[in-house]
């Protein structure tokens, strides 16, 4: 829920100490941390999935809630607004359908997170009276492009299924299927396998196989997720549900097959395209080279879109436009602007605290472990971030609201959201109905229909129209009627 609903000017008043928001920050963090242990303790990589789905849903009604409010009350523009907003949520859908535009999805949202988490301080700090707006502060709107900016494009990789098997499930002779839940809706769309043996550096147990022929169209072998100049493609053949449950035929299928070693802690992948629905596992012929003495422990993600490193071009670009940036940034802060010494405190806890997460993240990820990515992270952050604030500010403006004696039921409703008592039950019935949705589809093998709903990869459309009607696009209108209307 965007938390940007007052306007942008500013009223007097005695500020909350920092400690308030610093302390708030450490309460979210602490929830996040282990709301996300729980659920990944309990359902590993799949159990940070179900947490989104299930603790998203709540925030996306109650947030849209209060906006259609302002809808029906047809408050300055906001039908106008309304109808936008609309508009371009559905390009969006429409683009992200055709070309799984899922880094851009992440960027959208870590954008809204961190606009929305500058606004949560600047209304802790005014004892959530009206304030300055997010961009009237120095410095806040290159800071966010440069936060965008520094995270790596595969930082963003969505992984849609992850298994983990042991070398005792191998075939000893020809294809070892990797099964996983089917992918609805797959056909036509470019995915991302790769394989990864933890705790495996310097070892040559195991290997796959590759071909010197282009033999998978749009497609082509990966090592370390950099393209392989020794080969073109794994040999490999992916499974759909309706499929037979052996591939048939020899993995060795051409004369130009080489092998690929798949222990050693590097990855070993391959990017195609599916050509029907149902994608429902993958066959590879894994061989073993040198004899172990225990079981080798794999790890199998498929990943869409298959957001790579960057080129060296878009590498020395981005490096530049960072450089631009941070040189902007240190001339808004200088002596004599707008500056807010006390935001950038908390700033700076706030961007250290993520920084510290995302290396202890990606440190862990590379040994294997089923870890949540940062941005699930950002997500769940983000979710506490707003109830924290939300319960704050319902306790400090307990009392002020009067009934509303026009505007029917819904206005009712909305009057009785912001007190503090009905908040807290509307909070823990919402979360209880969608967790309970959530574990039907996913633990349960809820009906199809479901992942319409409540299905990871789909939910991103959610989170899509959750950003998209966060911007008050109705202030702008209305700031553009008022430029232009004769005086």
């Amino acid at each position: 829920m965007s938390t940007q609903t007052v306007e942008s000017h500013l009223i007097p008043c005695a500020q909350a100490p920092l400690r308030i928001p610093l302390r708030n920050i450490l309460a979210t963090l602490t929830l996040t941390v282990s709301s996300l242990a729980v659920v990944g303790h309990v359902w590993q990589g799949t159990g940070y999935e179900m947490l989104i789905v299930a603790m998203g849903w709540p925030h996306v009604l109650m947030g849209f809630a209060f906006y259609f409010g302002k809808v029906l009350r047809d408050e300055t523009n906001a039908r106008i607004s309304f109808s936008l907003l609309c508009l371009i949520t559905i390009a969006v859908w429409i683009v992200h359908y055709n070309y799984a535009i899922t880094g851009l999805i992440y960027l959208y949202f870590l954008y809204h997170a961190f606009r929305d988490e500058v606004f949560v301080y600047l209304q802790t700090r005014a004892r959530h009276r009206a304030q300055m707006g997010v961009f009237a502060v120095a410095g806040i709107g290159p800071l966010i492009l440069l936060m965008l900016l520094v995270p790596k494009q595969q930082d963003f990789r969505q992984d849609m299924r992850l298994v983990e098997f042991r070398s005792d499930v191998v075939a000893a002779n020809g294809w070892t299927l990797i099964s996983f839940k089917p992918v609805p809706n797959s056909g036509g769309h470019y995915f991302y396998f790769y394989l990864q043996a933890p705790h495996t550096t310097g070892v040559r147990a195991f290997t796959a196989q590759a071909t010197t022929t282009d033999v998978i169209a749009n497609g082509e072998v990966l090592v370390g997720d950099q393209p392989w100049d020794k080969a073109a493609d794994l040999v490999f053949r992916p499974r759909y549900a309706d499929s037979p449950q052996t591939p048939g035929g020899s993995p060795d299928y051409t004369p130009d097959v080489i092998p690929v070693l798949l222990t050693g802690g590097h990855r070993v992948g391959q990017t195609f395209t599916a050509e029907r629905d149902g994608l429902a596992g993958i066959w590879l012929p894994i061989k073993e080279l040198e004899r172990q003495t225990g079981p080798t422990r794999f790890v199998f993600h498929l990943a869409s879109p298959p957001l790579l490193p960057y080129s060296r071009v878009l590498t020395i670009l981005r490096i530049l436009l960072i450089g631009v940036l941070a040189a902007w940034l240190v001339l808004k802060l200088l002596p004599g602007k707008r500056n807010n010494p006390q935001l950038w405190t908390y700033l700076l806890v706030l961007v250290s605290a993520f920084a510290i997460i995302q290396m202890t993240l990606k440190s862990t990820a590379n040994e294997g472990y089923a870890v949540p990515r940062i941005f699930q992270f950002v997500v769940i952050f983000h979710y506490w971030s707003w109830y924290v604030f939300s319960l704050h500010k319902l306790r400090a403006n307990a009392g002020s609201p009067t009934t509303p004696t026009l505007g029917g039921i819904y206005e009712l409703l909305l009057w009785r959201l912001r007190q503090r008592p009905y908040f807290i039950v509307a909070v823990i019935l919402l979360n209880v109905l969608s967790a309970s949705l959530v574990f039907w589809y996913y633990q349960l093998n809820g009906p199809l229909p479901l992942r319409y709903g409540f299905d990871y990869s789909n939910f991103l459309y959610i989170l899509v129209l959750h950003v998209t009607f966060s911007f008050n696009l109705a202030r702008g209108l209305n700031l553009r009627n008022s430029i232009a209307r004769p005086v």
